[in-house]
């Protein structure tokens, strides 16, 4: 029997289900594997997207992916040929690009505007540059775009020169003009040299984001010409509201040790994560409870309510702590100090996350009632160890009696982030300490199986995860299955709900 189609089925969603059902059966899923052998005309052949996709159409009623291409098309509204020039560049198919800008002329006048479904304001030729694809850049350059144009990004726009690709050069003799921040980026010392001495002002020019050339410096001698020319230390960008020695701490920690050297403002996660202990200390002694600090909005909270949150979300990761930033970055004797400063609360909480197995016992044995006198924020511990993935961390804080439905980010539990990220491990872990299936987050208003769902399409390991196992775990241990019309899933996660409905 046929699936029937979504009431608002689209082409993207109906890809997503292909490439879904491609990855399933190149990972050895039986059911996919089946699907595509009852389609491939030849059995041996490896499994290409194309037969997943006459799968999928098969599996809608439809005799070839074409004739369901069709269906859709003629059910939805004509689109508009800018969203068709911006599918062409993303698909980096320059011949398609060519033939919307032949048939629509009209589109050379829109070229420098924000592509649809662009990342931060993106022009076409910054999506085409981004993508490294030279083709187009041209054929985009050719029909007149700007190459100085920056993208429409309300913290700051980005250029063409703005990061490391091996167009540079290219754009460059096509007209891109170098300034301050890109040539920071870029690390050209000798041109960023020459527009200072032409202009001293240059080292205060704000790119993306809302950055100065100092948030940037692709060296330190590029940062010591800046810092030496006036540029201020500690200045903060537009979308982050983060400092130069936050942005460079983790890529460029080299960079990052020189602004502390020169004075920059620190705090307890920058000086863990460089192994400065002395500077560990001082942020100890001028407040012990920093001791505490994370990476979280609790800790960084943004004065722009627009703004993305710190840059230590991507520099260090959520809900890292100095001492796991610490062992992160190989500074033993900074983490085994922090360690000792601790109260026992947090020092339990380190212990598993680390997964020091002997200091976890020492601790309880001392205070076999502990894991009880826990506040919410250690409690939330188990939350940022399932959203990081750590099923070792999340193994030994529920055997050490940890609440199974203790609230971290979004409100979610362990449960809902181990459905998210399509763990199957990891959400089989938890279950066996009797979760509470229905508990709903605070900021979506879903149950972990909702979070597996959206996952299954959005999650950040679409990829690798087993969302059609996490989903069948779920069901199995009584959690409520939606009604089927109404869920967008991957292909893998439809069959098991497609099961469970019988």
């Amino acid at each position: 029997m046929s699936r029937e189609l979504p009431p608002r089925a689209n082409l993207e969603f109906l890809k997503k289900q292909a490439k879904q059902l491609l990855r399933d059966a190149r990972a050895g899923d039986a059911s996919a594997k089946q699907a595509l052998e009852a389609v491939r005309g030849d059995a041996a052949a490896a499994p290409k997207l194309a037969d997943a996709q006459f799968a999928t159409a098969r599996d809608y009623g439809f005799a070839s992916w074409a004739k369901l291409k069709a269906h859709v098309e003629a059910m939805t509204p004509a689109a508009d040929p800018f969203e068709m020039l911006a599918g062409a560049i993303k698909g980096d198919d320059v011949a398609r690009a060519a033939q919307i800008l032949a048939e629509h002329p009209q589109l050379k006048a829109r070229l420098n505007e924000a592509m649809p479904g662009g990342s931060f304001g993106a022009t076409p030729l910054l999506a085409a540059v981004h993508r490294g694809n030279r083709a187009t850049v041209d054929l985009l350059l050719d029909a007149g775009a700007d190459v100085n144009v920056r993208s429409h990004w309300w913290a700051g726009g980005f250029g063409v020169l703005d990061d490391h690709h091996a167009l540079v050069d290219h754009l460059i003799s096509r007209g891109a003009k170098l300034n301050a921040y890109s040539a920071a980026k870029l690390g050209r010392i000798n041109a960023l040299r020459a527009m200072i001495d032409a202009d001293p002002a240059a080292v205060h020019l704000r790119g993306g984001d809302g950055q100065t050339p100092l948030h940037v410096a692709a060296d330190v001698q590029i940062a010591q010409l800046l810092i030496d020319r006036g540029a201020d230390i500690d200045a903060k960008d537009v979308d982050h509201e983060s400092t130069p020695a936050q942005y460079a701490v983790k890529e460029r920690p080299d960079v990052a040790r020189l602004l502390v050297e020169r004075g920059c403002k620190s705090d307890i996660l920058l000086a863990a994560a460089l192994g400065k202990l002395d500077r560990v200390k001082e942020h100890l002694r001028q407040d012990p409870a920093c001791i505490r600090t994370n990476v979280s909005h609790k800790w960084f909270p943004m004065r722009n309510p627009h703004a993305g949150g710190t840059i230590y979300i991507w520099t260090l990761g959520w809900n890292k702590t100095p001492h796991l930033a610490a062992r992160e970055f190989g500074h033993e004797e900074v983490f085994r100090f922090l360690m000792d400063q601790s109260p026992d609360e947090l020092k339990l909480a380190m212990a598993c996350e680390v997964g020091e197995e002997d200091t976890l016992r020492k601790l309880l044995a001392a205070r076999p009632n502990l894991v009880q006198t826990l506040g919410e924020e250690d409690q939330g511990r188990i939350v940022s160890a399932a959203q990081s993935c750590n099923v070792q961390a999340v193994r030994l804080m529920l055997e050490a009696g940890w609440p199974v439905n203790a609230r971290g980010q979004h409100g979610g539990t362990a449960l809902h982030w181990a459905a998210f990220h399509g763990h199957a491990q990891m959400a089989q872990l938890i279950l066996q300490h009797h979760p509470n299936l229905e508990l709903t987050d605070s900021d979506y208003k879903a149950a972990p199986l909702g979070w597996a769902i959206h996952g299954s399409l959005n999650g950040w390991y679409i990829k690798t995860g087993d969302y059609g196992g996490v989903v069948e775990q779920l069901l199995q241990a009584g959690a409520k299955p939606p009604e089927l019309d109404e869920v967008e899933a991957s292909l893998a996660v439809l069959e098991v709900l497609k099961k469970k409905r019988g």
